[in-house]
């Protein structure tokens, strides 16, 4: 809640003109997370606020509301937040109210933890929510199938993650997340001004080699999608080794990102700088076994819609779940959109430049936002860019993509 305080001044000092607060948080914390936001930090009592809750693209998904309700008319300034704190997510026990032994706290406790009856359970919020819950596999076995199906070798995934690792530490040392980060406060009053996820990886930066040394995920994978190949054309004789590992996906973290959507006249009313637009946006599923194939399927719809080619980006900000979830999107964008050379453009650094999420962290929420706030550091570093594409996949199978274009 500080965070946004503290964003909020950066407003200068002017709360009031905002109308509208829209948040994405993956898994709910109160019942309303915006609302709870705008009464902290002392926004108007009569201002609607939403939260969206739309797993890893909830933040991609509040941008997207923002904007709907600018276009709409219902708003002029929208202050939207993505946060999420996987630390904070709770612990649960299942089927408790259903069981008269465990109907309410006072007969519950007493049984806990070993003597709950049959059909009630301790769960834990944030594991089901990585593996969806009853209908797919974990998010480490979708990777894994991406992976094994578009024959993505291990190096090719500790490449991109290594590149991740060493432009996000990169990028930090020179100063370039300086104005896109909020100093905050550690428990021991300590000052953190540059993100945690990326400083603690300096071992890894200047020592490569510990990429292959990584624990698999995997020991022995047999993950095929035979049932999608009418779609997506797979056919697999044989699988490879393992290739997901703890270095090649992203961590589990805290963080939260904000923005503020306006209309050109009100930014230029309160003596803001817009510093890019929102050309379009677009929410597609896959089925959850292939979550990261999403957001090859949203962006490919979403540049279908406003017109526009892959190679027309100047820039690429893709959601790094895991190495092999990004790869695995690029290769079918790739394989649909003429042939566009992704390993090419990654090389050059148009896709994540900075860094990624396997670097900078997946705080459920907050991502969509921080893939924004990417774009717009893209903007700012290279005077010649026009367009940024960001993307992100989630685990359901949901995914987004949303084009963005200078100011």
């Amino acid at each position: 809640m500080h965070f946004s305080r503290v964003f909020l001044n950066r407003l200068q000092n002017q709360p009031d003109p905002i109308d509208t607060v829209v948040v994405g948080e993956g898994f709910a914390n109160a019942p309303n997370s915006a609302r709870v936001i705008a009464n902290l930090i002392g926004l108007r009592d009569e201002i609607p606020a939403i939260t969206v809750a739309n797993n890893c693209v909830s933040g991609m998904d509040a941008i997207a509301e923002a904007t709907r309700r600018i276009v709409l008319g219902e708003a002029q300034v929208v202050l939207v937040i993505g946060e999420e704190s996987q630390t904070s997510m709770p612990m649960i026990i299942k089927g408790a109210r259903l069981d008269k032994k465990t109907a309410t706290l006072e007969k519950l406790k007493p049984l806990l933890p070993d003597k709950l009856p049959d059909g009630v359970e301790l769960r834990d919020t944030l594991e089901d929510g990585l593996g969806d819950g009853e209908n797919s596999y974990g998010m480490q076995a979708t990777a894994e199938i991406l992976s094994q199906n578009y024959n993505l070798s291990r190096a090719i995934n500790d490449k991109v993650a290594f590149q991740s690792f060493k432009r996000a530490y990169d990028a930090s040392e020179k100063g370039l997340y300086k104005d896109y980060i909020i100093p905050m406060k550690d428990e021991d009053g300590e000052v953190l001004d540059r993100d945690e996820a990326v400083v603690l990886r300096k071992g890894l930066v200047e020592n490569p080699e510990r990429m292959g040394r990584a624990m698999l995920l995997f020991d022995n994978p047999q993950f095929k999608f035979d049932q999608f190949k009418e779609k997506y054309g797979k056919d697999l004789k044989e699988i490879h080794g393992p290739t997901v590992s703890i270095f090649n996906a992203s961590p589990r973290s805290d963080g939260a990102a904000g923005v503020i959507v306006t209309t050109p006249e009100k930014a230029k009313e309160l003596g803001l700088t817009p510093v890019m637009k929102v050309r379009g946006f677009k929410m597609k599923g896959v089925h959850p076994n292939l979550m990261g194939l999403g957001q090859a399927e949203a962006t490919l719809a979403l540049l279908d819609e406003v017109g526009m080619k892959i190679e027309d980006m100047d820039y690429v900000e893709i959601h790094e779940a895991f190495a092999a979830t990004a790869i695995g999107a690029l290769e079918e964008i790739k394989k649909r959109a003429g042939g566009w050379d992704w390993e090419k453009n990654f090389d050059a650094m148009k896709i994540n430049p900075n860094g990624g999420s396997v670097a900078i962290g997946h705080p459920f929420g907050a991502t969509g936002v921080r893939l924004a706030l990417n774009a717009a550091m893209d903007f700012a570093n290279d005077a010649n860019a026009k367009k940024v594409l960001t993307t992100a996949c989630a685990h359901g199978g949901v995914a987004g993509a949303i084009v963005f274009e200078r100011a």
